[in-house]
């Protein structure tokens, strides 16, 4: 049993004390030790091995543990420099370096997180869609945060500031125009984006709406006030009054009263995937597989090939399609001779058959649901969709029965001596694709989309 004169042990909260110390005892060495003197070096040492032993003894005082953690305090004030005292802003800036260099370790060899903002994949992945409210009331501010929370939704209403019909302001002939969105509606409420602009006018007076650059609200005005897939299909009204009608497509006959909602929807975020940046580092792209790559040489890859093309990119992006053609392959879209396009838009292209290599392409989901679609249009003049999947339509490059060969570094003709692939989007509709702007280079090829991981819909999981 102790008596007063026993000498108190050093409790827990002393030894995680002189841990700590000691800890940054030896960093301070290991970091400092070639701009140290050789007093400062050999003061530093002694302190930590000092402190070290008195820690490894477990009957060591807490007064012997207290003048050991006293000398290397000493002798880190002397030489520690700022890693002595203990800078927080040193330890936290530290810590996120450290992890900033994981994250794009990460991102560059194992995965990419992207996020899908146009629809020309849809219904394998959605871009941003929207959600009307006609009948039913907007949501609260507590709905519409759950809303941001699950999906991702943001929220856009248009309150009429006086009473009228609904125009839609022509800009130089468009809908809308570009503009720069600075706070708060940037990305991430501070980085600078691009937003499309829409000009309305009710009674007279100018009401601005803008949404982000990659959302067609063009679209959903067509069909909200006109029933009809295309704006331009709507046509010029002259009211009585002619100069308030210059200029401007007559969306409502309806008259809105002042403070009345003509318009109020949520564009709900497209899905936010990561993308396998390894495989294809071992494994050729199959067809089939959901591809992520960037445009940056796709312009140039194809004049080197003497490919003529209907469209340029221009710009460098992240795209993601479907591969559908492999070096060396042959494909063509056929379409039948005797199809109902009844209430299809020709417009796009009329729905045919996509063939690889001579039959009918395989190896995804997208391919047979296609043809479904385009088979169904030939039976019937049932336009509906069966599964959401529009058939592929002949246009651009793959017009009816034209054949193109996809370029392979074997192929004694390809002067770039460098493979290329196909892509299509599977809503070709609406997708801007290999149709238009030609071949994607080899060395384009990020990765396989992997993983859907945001928004929390039923599409939650690996992507297909």
């Amino acid at each position: 049993m102790d008596n007063e004169d026993t000498p108190r042990r050093a409790n827990r909260r002393e030894r995680k004390g002189a841990k700590e110390l000691l800890r940054i005892g030896h960093k301070a060495w290991l970091y400092r030790k070639d701009k140290l003197t050789a007093i400062e070096e050999r003061a530093l040492k002694i302190a930590n091995s000092g402190l070290h032993d008195a820690l490894k003894n477990k009957r060591t005082s807490a007064d012997d543990l207290e003048k050991k953690a006293r000398i290397l305090d000493d002798a880190l004030r002397n030489s520690g420099g700022l890693y002595y005292h203990k800078k927080s802003w040193v330890e936290n800036v530290e810590m996120l370096l450290v992890a900033a260099i994981v994250i794009l370790g990460i991102r560059s060899f194992f995965v990419q997180p992207f996020i899908i903002p146009t629809n020309s994949m849809y219904p394998s992945f959605y871009g941003m869609t929207p959600h009307i409210y006609e009948d039913e009331d907007p949501p609260s501010f507590i709905e519409r945060c759950v809303d941001k929370i699950l999906l991702g939704a943001s929220h856009y209403q248009m309150e009429a500031e006086s009473s009228g019909t609904l125009y839609l302001v022509l800009q130089n002939g468009s809908s809308h125009r570009y503009v720069q969105s600075n706070f708060p509606n940037g990305r991430f409420f501070i980085i600078p984006t691009m937003a499309r602009r829409y000009v309305f006018e009710i009674g007279g007076k100018e009401h601005t709406l803008q949404v982000p650059a990659e959302f067609d609200l063009d679209e959903l005005l067509a069909k909200k006030f006109a029933g009809i897939e295309n704006l331009r299909d709507l046509p010029m009204v002259v009211a009585q009054d002619a100069s308030l009608a210059q200029g401007r497509l007559k969306l409502s006959e309806k008259r809105f009263s002042k403070g009345e909602i003509p318009l109020a929807f949520d564009v709900l975020l497209g899905d936010a995937l990561f993308v396998d940046r390894m495989s294809y580092n071992f494994i050729t792209p199959k067809v089939g597989d959901p591809i992520v790559f960037r445009t940056a040489s796709i312009d140039e890859f194809n004049r080197e090939l003497n490919q003529e093309t209907f469209a340029q990119i221009g710009e460098d992006k992240y795209y993601i399609k479907r591969l559908v053609g492999e070096p060396g392959d042959t494909l063509e879209i056929q379409v039948p001779e005797k199809i109902f396009t009844n209430g299809t838009d020709v417009r796009k292209g009329v729905p045919g058959i996509l063939l690889r290599n001579g039959q009918p392409i395989e190896g995804s989901e997208a391919f047979t649901e296609n043809r479904r679609q385009t088979e169904a249009f030939l039976r019937s003049s049932q336009t509906d969709l069966l599964n959401g999947y529009p058939g592929y339509r002949a246009d651009g490059l793959l017009s009816n029965r034209n054949q193109i060969k996809v370029p392979s570094h074997k192929d004694p003709s390809n002067i770039t001596g460098k493979d290329g692939y196909f892509a299509m989007g599977d809503n070709s509709t609406d997708s801007l694709d290999g149709r238009a702007w030609g071949f994607v280079p080899e060395n384009e090829l990020i990765g396989r989309a992997l993983f859907i991981y945001y928004p929390f819909t039923k599409r939650w999981g690996l992507s297909k």
